[in-house]
């Protein structure tokens, strides 16, 4: 089964948070939390998002 990795780092923040899941819609909605408490982000736009979705990477085992 192919894993996703998200880093935050990837996705243009100086932040070291990472989370893993089987799909990118498993890992969205922990970034959409990460997002609003580490970095103040209560209102996510379309352009984050396309960053947020585009920082998520097939992981290599």
């Amino acid at each position: 089964m192919t894993r996703y990795i998200y880093r935050c780092t990837d996705a243009g923040y100086q932040c070291s948070y990472e989370v893993e899941g089987n799909s990118h819609e498993e890992i969205i909605p922990k970034v959409k939390i990460h997002a609003r408490y580490a970095h103040n982000l209560f209102e996510i736009n379309e352009d984050q998002m396309k960053k947020f979705q585009e920082a998520i990477k097939e992981k290599k085992s």
